[in-house]
């Protein structure tokens, strides 16, 4: 347990959220066509329609987007956006997208503390819920359900846009889990600005399902490039 602990604290001095070292294997670049299956997963544009900060997120539900909690602090580091600020771009591709919408109400994790640094609560509570104004039609973009329960011990995907590609997605596949805390993943494949909130995704017997959502990204020494958070039932589902 204390070497354990030792490795974290080297790893989180090297931490910044959304940041990664330029090493390791390169994602693939989908093609337009690949995008069609991956159209759930889009850009999350602060402040405007094209224009403020961004990242990643994953429609889990008609009306749910899942991404990480400090995208919503691009304007100001101590205060979250408002929710109309906030505008999901499903299958975002070149200008186009699959749909469009504007949040009404953003749920941060409970345990969420922006002003409390890089450390283990800030990485595995990283997580926040979009709900959006109007659901999004399933037979216009199926979501990407989480799976709590999926095991993630084999081959990993990892989708999201990037800042050296982002107007479409990029992906990286057979990523590994190198090492796990509570509610915290270290990976093995690199992620870079825009990245931030991307899903980490397992295929299972029902599909593709998303399991964890990119935090933060290494740039220390060891083979962890990306750090991801878990989320757990009672933030996913609130009573």
């Amino acid at each position: 347990m204390k070497r354990a602990f030792r490795l974290v604290l080297l790893l989180l001095a090297c931490l910044a959220p959304g940041i990664a070292a330029a090493d390791g294997g390169a994602p693939v670049r989908l093609s337009d066509a690949e995008h069609q299956p991956w159209r759930a997963i889009g850009r999350i544009n602060v402040t405007g329609f094209d224009t403020g900060g961004m990242c990643t997120g994953t429609l889990i539900a008609p009306d749910l987007v899942l991404t990480a909690a400090h995208c919503l602090f691009a304007l100001n580091p101590n205060r979250v956006v408002r929710p109309g600020q906030v505008h999901f771009l499903a299958g975002w591709l070149k200008g186009g997208y699959a749909a469009h919408r504007v949040a009404a109400e953003i749920r941060l994790h409970p345990d969420y503390d922006q002003a409390n640094g890089i450390n283990f609560q800030t990485l595995a509570t990283d997580l926040a819920v979009l709900r959006l104004a109007e659901p999004i039609p399933p037979g216009e973009v199926p979501p990407l359900p989480a799976d709590l329960g999926a095991a993630d011990g084999g081959a990993l995907s990892l989708i999201g846009y990037r800042r050296d590609r982002t107007s479409a997605l990029s992906r990286h596949d057979d990523c590994r889990v190198l090492n796990r805390w509570p509610g915290i993943l270290g990976l093995d494949c690199p992620v870079v600005f825009g990245t931030s909130g991307a899903p980490v995704l397992v295929q299972t017997a029902a599909g593709w399902r998303v399991i964890a959502v990119v935090s933060a990204g290494s740039t220390g020494p060891g083979r962890i490039r990306t750090v991801a958070a878990r989320p757990d039932a009672a933030f996913l589902t609130p009573e």
